[in-house]
């Protein structure tokens, strides 16, 4: 269970930054949306060809628009915020392991998402070597622990 939940850290990170984004462009001007749309025209010179024109604008947003926008905004908070619990929770797990080279390939492998051979080439030992260590900690892990239960 352990090793599926250190697995998530990477992707949670992701999805953390996504929602950051998403929360940026949201918040872009007060009161106002960017708009897009594309129009057919001619060209200005003979031989006067149709072509299609790309326009971008600013739109004034509706009191409905504002609302559900900032709901949207309070809904990325909190999910931001949930995943971020979670992310520090791994850390604290990681933080508490003992063993110093268990727990730099822990890092490496869980929150920098190295592969193992990347991993043992930063530690100086072969990804076998690496490999073995990390399941070697995980099998003294009762199987049912969760890093979300370690204080």
């Amino acid at each position: 269970m352990i090793k599926e939940e250190l697995s998530q850290i990477i992707k949670l990170k992701k999805e953390i930054k996504q929602l950051n984004e998403k929360l940026q462009e949201l918040s872009y001007g007060d009161n106002e949306t960017i708009v897009t749309d594309k129009v057919r025209g001619s060209m200005a010179q003979f031989p006067y060809l149709p072509r299609s024109f790309t326009i971008t604008g600013r739109e004034e947003m509706s009191e409905e628009c504002i609302k559900e926008r900032n709901e949207i905004g309070v809904r990325i908070r909190i999910k931001t915020q949930s995943l971020m619990e979670k992310v520090n929770k791994a850390y604290e797990f990681i933080e508490s392991i003992e063993d110093s080279t268990v727990r730099q390939i822990m890092v490496y492998r869980y929150i920098d998402g190295l592969t193992w051979e990347q991993t043992g080439e930063c530690m100086s030992y072969s990804w076998e070597t690496v490999r073995k260590k990390h399941d070697k900690f995980l099998k003294t892990i009762p199987t049912n622990t969760s890093i979300y239960d370690v204080k």
